[in-house]
């Protein structure tokens, strides 16, 4: 009566009685099984691919909106040049406004006012003075004046700058000697003011000698730098996916970890009562200090055993865990042109990046500069109009929406990638499966990418308004709104987190089976409520594999890169290597970030399809190898175990517990590979007499 060669090992955290029926809940058959590659895919979620492209035509309207090729009076068009060029005192931009044309660049007085001026000045004078146009004639005529204004903030005397965006930046002069601004004013007015700048004193010196080697390394090691940070991490990027794949090198290195936080907790946990005991023996702290370091110790010790019953649970189930991230090991190596996939997703955030910054560019630059009087000081803003501000809030909702958009479509095709992968012969893949899952993404479901994308926004969307009345409420110190507030972003956080999670399921279900988002999204829910345990373990496994190789990869790149530089400081060509050594491990950080992410979708997948494939067909016809295969054909051997108390007991009076009890609630759901378990008759265990034949299935006993 059991089915042996289908023996489906499920978790016991399954959803509630009322949706054990749903049609999404069911596990695959066989029958439901094609290859990937021939599986007939419709277009998927199309409208929301049609509502995705329309956003970007609305977006562009706007644009020329902003940008003045389309006129629309409710939204002012901007002029990027308030952006490049500076904008003075007044509100005019220098070379552009009228009154200032002959006048483009911007110096800055002590205040951080500007002033429009026909040129930088390119040496220290302590003589010559720029100011307001209402104080300049004055200050040309009498430099006790000048420099009283200097000290009023309305003048700055003519010090060294140099040309950066149309403003004058100040820089170091040292044709003045050791002359300061404050002797040159003393000698004039006979007193210092604490606001005539200083730009000579030694510590100002030492800086810009700094800032100048540390620029000039960055200059000389730059082929370097991208060399390793983008090169050489590369290569230990592909090391650590090959090092995964070595014999017990992944076991030994999860369960060390997993050993060594287990230490951690127990070690912590006695050192803090050992000392809450010392300062008891000491009589130097309170008693409620003392009873503080006990209370923690004595958590310490909670959670170190509830740590300990928790790998006991999962102990099998990293097993597997293991073995699935060895198959994505494998699954990577086997198709290289996958690390590609980061390279392409940036290019086209770079593509979309173009226009939008335009765009926003000219919005940014439509505002009204306003000025204030506040207790006698005057201060200008740039303030934006209703329409503009909502302008600015639906482009920030594009490209939450496009970018999420590409991150979808990435894990789409890596998914397509890895489900072909693996139910296929694995002698006969490689990277042509990677551009089948292009065309089959790009063609079939990107509307699956855009609805799930479009979730995804709409969260960053709402998380970014909260911000907002979340910086209205601290500078207006409201403190209960602000907490509100902060709890509101803080599930915002948390629903983005979840909804990406079962986003990232639901590309899957899509690749494996051709699922609408909606479908792919509730089957992927069930999926997890069935495996739930098994996800958490894959989830603590790969965590551990994906921070391994975030410091594997920088750190071993930078070491390398380390060991050049230093060659190089020895031969005297760089002055020092930290700051290039920080740059390289900062691009290769990138690099491992990116590796990352496509193993912790492969990762995702191979699991997946290790379920499906288990749900599907026995032991003997998977498409499991090596020691996943080994993982489910114990899986298999337990069968043999429960068959007996399948026959004799009802569902709700078997002894079978966890996977077991699951296993047999499942296949007694599946009524077209054998009868319902609900039209078998229970009964009680047979006592066999001596010599009789026990092999009459309808024995039942005296």
């Amino acid at each position: 009566m059991g089915n042996k060669g289908s023996t489906v090992s499920q978790e016991n955290s399954g959803p509630p009685d009322a949706d054990k029926n749903h049609p999404d809940n069911k596990p695959l058959t066989a029958e439901e099984f094609t290859d990937l590659s021939e599986m007939k895919r419709g277009c998927t979620d199309c409208l929301c691919l049609i509502l995705f492209i329309a956003s970007w035509i609305c977006m562009t309207i706007l644009g020329f909106i902003a940008c003045g090729v389309i006129y629309h009076p409710s939204l002012p068009a901007g002029d990027p040049a308030r952006l490049v060029h500076a904008v003075d005192h007044k509100g005019s931009i220098c070379g552009v406004s009228d009154s200032v044309s002959d006048r483009p660049y911007g110096y800055y007085m002590p205040s951080g006012s500007v002033v429009c001026v026909s040129s930088c000045p390119s040496v220290t004078n302590y003589t010559d003075f720029i100011c307001y146009e209402s104080y300049q004639s004055e200050a040309d005529a009498d430099e006790f004046k000048a420099w009283s204004y200097v000290a009023s903030t309305v003048c700055m005397y003519k010090a060294k700058t140099t040309k950066i965006l149309n403003r004058c930046i100040l820089v170091q002069d040292d044709s003045t000697g050791s002359l300061t601004p404050q002797q040159a004013a003393s000698s004039i007015i006979g007193s210092t003011n604490s606001s005539i700048l200083s730009y000579s004193d030694e510590t100002s010196e030492d800086s810009n000698s700094y800032y100048r080697n540390v620029v000039g390394d960055l200059w000389y090691l730059r082929a370097h730098i991208f060399g390793f940070g983008l090169g050489i991490s590369v290569v230990f990027a592909f090391l650590y996916t090959y090092f995964l794949r070595l014999p017990m090198m992944l076991k030994t290195l999860i369960w060390s970890m997993i050993i060594a936080v287990q230490v951690a907790f127990i070690v912590g946990s006695v050192l803090l009562y050992q000392l809450a005991l010392q300062w008891e023996s000491d009589g130097e702290k309170s008693d409620t200090e003392i009873w503080v370091m006990k209370i923690l110790s004595y958590i310490g010790f909670a959670l170190s055993f509830l740590y300990f019953c928790l790998i006991l649970v999962l102990c099998k189930r990293i097993f597997l865990a293991i073995n699935i991230v060895k198959e994505a090991a494998k699954a990577l190596s086997a198709m290289p042109l996958l690390m590609a996939m980061p390279v392409f997703q940036v290019t086209a955030i770079t593509i979309f990046l173009i226009p939008w910054v335009i765009y926003v560019m000219f919005l940014s630059s439509s505002g009204e500069m306003k000025t204030y009087d506040v207790a006698g000081h005057e201060f200008k803003r740039v303030e934006y109009t209703t329409n503009t501000q909502y302008a600015f809030l639906y482009f920030l909702f594009c490209w939450f929406w496009t970018s999420e958009f590409i991150v979808a479509m990435g894990q789409l095709i890596i998914a397509l990638s890895v489900a072909k992968w693996y139910f296929s012969d694995k002698s006969n893949t490689g990277n042509r499966d990677v551009c089948w899952a292009f065309k089959a993404a790009t063609r079939f479901h990107m509307g699956t990418a855009a609805f799930g994308s479009l979730i995804i926004a709409i969260i960053k969307t709402i998380r970014a308004i909260v911000a907002y009345f979340q910086k209205k409420a601290r500078d207006t110190h409201n403190v209960i709104l602000s907490a509100v507030l902060c709890c509101v972003q803080c599930c915002l956080w948390c629903f983005e987190k979840i909804m990406k999670f079962i986003n990232k399921h639901a590309y899957i279900q899509t690749a494996i089976k051709g699922y609408s988002f909606c479908k792919a999204a509730r089957s992927a829910f069930f999926l997890i409520m069935r495996n739930a345990l098994r996800i958490a373990a894959v989830n603590l496994v790969s965590e551990f594999v994906v921070i391994l190789g975030l410091l594997f990869t920088p750190l071993c790149t930078t070491l390398l890169a380390y060991l050049v530089f230093v060659y190089e400081m020895e031969n005297g060509n760089v002055t020092g290597v930290t700051t290039p050594c920080i740059f390289v491990f900062i691009l290769s950080y990138f690099v491992a970030s990116m590796f990352s992410e496509l193993y912790g979708m492969s990762i995702e997948t191979i699991l997946c399809c290790y379920i499906a494939d288990e749900e599907m067909f026995p032991p003997e016809k998977r498409f499991a190898d090596g020691d996943l295969k080994s993982a489910i054909q114990i899986q298999a051997e337990k069968a043999p175990s429960y068959i007996a108390d399948e026959e004799m007991f009802p569902p709700e009076k078997r002894f079978a517990d966890g996977d077991l009890k699951s296993a047999i609630q499942i296949q007694a759901e599946k009524a077209q590979v054998r009868p319902s378990i609900d039209n078998v008759k229970p009964f009680s265990i047979p006592q066999v007499k001596p010599g009789q034949d026990n092999n009459d299935k309808n024995h039942v006993g005296p």
